[in-house]
C-alpha cells in the first residue's frame, strides 16, 4: 500500500498486527544471540569484511569457512548486507559493527530452542577462538572505545541512524556498534496487552538478574549493565517503557507517533516526530514501517512479544534466561503471581536496574521472588517444555549469582580477563 494513511490507521495497525492475539495454546519460543568478535591476542574489535593491515582475519572470512561443511547458505538482503541461512530455518546476520546475531525459529519448547541455539554456537564460538577469534558473550565490548570501531555495513538506513544518534551523543551510536544481547520473544497470546504489560514490568528485573556488562573500552564503568545505561541514554522518544499507566495498544501507538522519525529532516535540517510528519503531510504505509523498526522499547510487539532487556550471556547459560522467562510467561499461575508482585515500571527503575542491578534492595528483593516463581511455572510446564538438564543449569545459574545478589557482571569487576572471557 503507498496511498497515505490516515491518524486512525496508525492505531488499526498496532492493534490488528503489532498486538494480534495468539491462540492460547500455542506456545512457542525463540530467541535472537548476539556475540562480539574480538581479535584474540590483542582484544581488537575483529572487522567484519576487509583484514587489519598485516593480519588475515575477518568475521564473515571465518563465518564463510564454518557454514560450508555445515549446509549453511549464504544470501544478501535487500540492502545488500550479507546473511546465512541454516538448514534448522535460523539465520545468522550482522549488525552495523559487525556484531554477529543468531535468530532461531520458533520453538515448540524451551528446550528444543536451547539445544538448537547451542548446536550453532557451542562448536562457533570453539572455531572461531582455534583462528584467534573471540566471540564475546558479554553486553558491550570491554575492550575498545567507539572510536576503534567504525560502521562495518553500508546502508542508507545505519547512515541515518548513525547521522540522527551522534546528533544527541555516544550512546545511540555505541549500541549500533558495541553493544550485544539476548533477546527472547513469546507468543503474543490471547491476551497480548496483559503480556506485553507484564514483559514490560518485568524488564528491569531480568536486567538487573542478567546483567553482563560493567567494563567498557578497558574500565569499569560503575554499572552492571553498562548495555542497559546506553539504551537509556540515547534517545527516551523510542526507548523504554511507555506510558505504563495507559492500556497497552493506546500507550504504543503514542509512543510510535511521537518518536523522532530518523529517516528524514525538514528543510531547516531539524528532525521532527513521526506524528508531526503525519499532521502537516501525507506519510505513507511504507515510511510508518520503517519508521516502526526503529523503535527500541523494552519489549517490542511484532505480532510476538521480543524481549529486549538482556545483556548477551555465555552459551552454557543460555538456558537460565529461556526458562525463567518460559516459566513466567506460559505458566498462567506464575504469570498472575508475578502480575500481583510487580508494580508499573518506569524509566526511574530502568535507570536504577542499569547502574545498581541486584544491589539494589528492592530491585534484589523482588528478583529473588521472580526466579522463585519462574522456576515454579517452568517446572509446571513439564518436561517435555522445560527438560530437567535445562532446569539444572538454570537453577545452577541462580546459586551461583542471583541468591547471592550477584550477577555475572560482577566477575567482571576482577581486572584480570582475556579479550573474549564473559563474566561466567
Amino acid at each position: 500500500m503507498t496511498a497515505a494513511l490516515s491518524i486512525d490507521r496508525f492505531a488499526t495497525t498496532v492493534r490488528d498486527r503489532l498486538f494480534r492475539p495468539s491462540a492460547p495454546t500455542v506456545r512457542r519460543i525463540g530467541a535472537e544471540i548476539e556475540l562480539l568478535p574480538l581479535l584474540a591476542e590483542s582484544g581488537a574489535a575483529c572487522p567484519l569484511a576487509e583484514p587489519l593491515p598485516g593480519d588475515v582475519r575477518s568475521t564473515l572470512g571465518f563465518v564463510r569457512t564454518f557454514a560450508g561443511p555445515r549446509g549453511w547458505c549464504e544470501q544478501r538482503s535487500s540492502k545488500g548486507a550479507p546473511y546465512f541461512s541454516l538448514p534448522n530455518d535460523a539465520t545468522l546476520t550482522f549488525e552495523p559493527g559487525g556484531q554477529i546475531e543468531l535468530c532461531s525459529r520458533p520453538c515448540g519448547s524451551a528446550s528444543r530452542l536451547i539445544a538448537e541455539l547451542r548446536q550453532v554456537l557451542d562448536p562457533m564460538v570453539a572455531e572461531a577462538r582455534h583462528v584467534g577469534i573471540d566471540l564475546a558473550s558479554v553486553g558491550i565490548d570491554p575492550r575498545n572505545d567507539l572510536a576503534s570501531v567504525p560502521l562495518q555495513l553500508d546502508s542508507e538506513r545505519y547512515r541515518r541512524m548513525t547521522a540522527y544518534f551522534e546528533s544527541r551523543g555516544p550512546s545511540g551510536v555505541r549500541m549500533m556498534r558495541q553493544t550485544a544481547a539476548t533477546q527472547i520473544s513469546v507468543d503474543a497470546g490471547a491476551d497480548p496487552s496483559f503480556r506485553w504489560r507484564l514483559l514490560c514490568d518485568l524488564a528491569p528485573y531480568l536486567t538487573a538478574i542478567f546483567a553482563n556488562s560493567s567494563r567498557y573500552a578497558g574500565r569499569v564503568t560503575g554499572y552492571r549493565s553498562f548495555r542497559a545505561h546506553c539504551w537509556r541514554t540515547l534517545d527516551p522518544s523510542r526507548t523504554g517503557i511507555p506510558y505504563p499507566d495507559a492500556p497497552a495498544e493506546e500507550a504504543y501507538t503514542r509512543f510510535a507517533l511521537e518518536a523522532t522519525d530518523i529517516m528524514r529532516v525538514d528543510e531547516g535540517g531539524a528532525y521532527r516526530g513521526f506524528g508531526e510528519w503525519a499532521a502537516c503531510e501525507d506519510v505513507t504505509e511504507a515510511q510508518w514501517e520503517t519508521h516502526l523498526t526503529t523503535l527500541f522499547p523494552e519489549v517490542r510487539p511484532r505480532g510476538h512479544l521480543e524481549l529486549r532487556s538482556l545483556d548477551a550471556l555465555p552459551p552454557e547459560w543460555l538456558a537460565a534466561p529461556i526458562v525463567l522467562v518460559t516459566g513466567l510467561i506460559y505458566d498462567e499461575a506464575s504469570a498472575a503471581a508475578a502480575r500481583d508482585l510487580m508494580p508499573s515500571a518506569d524509566e526511574s527503575l530502568l535507570a536504577r536496574a542499569a547502574r545498581c542491578g541486584l544491589r539494589d534492595g528492592e530491585i534484589g528483593s523482588r528478583a529473588e521472588t521472580i526466579v522463585t516463581l519462574g522456576m515454579r511455572g517452568a517446572k509446571a510446564l513439564g518436561t517435555d517444555f522445560v527438560a530437567a538438564s535445562d532446569l539444572a543449569i538454570t537453577e545452577a545459574f541462580f546459586d551461583r549469582w542471583t541468591s547471592r545478589g550477584l550477577s555475572p557482571a560482577d566477575d567482571w569487576d576482577v581486572p584480570a580477563h582475556s579479550p573474549g572471557q564473559s563474566g561466567a
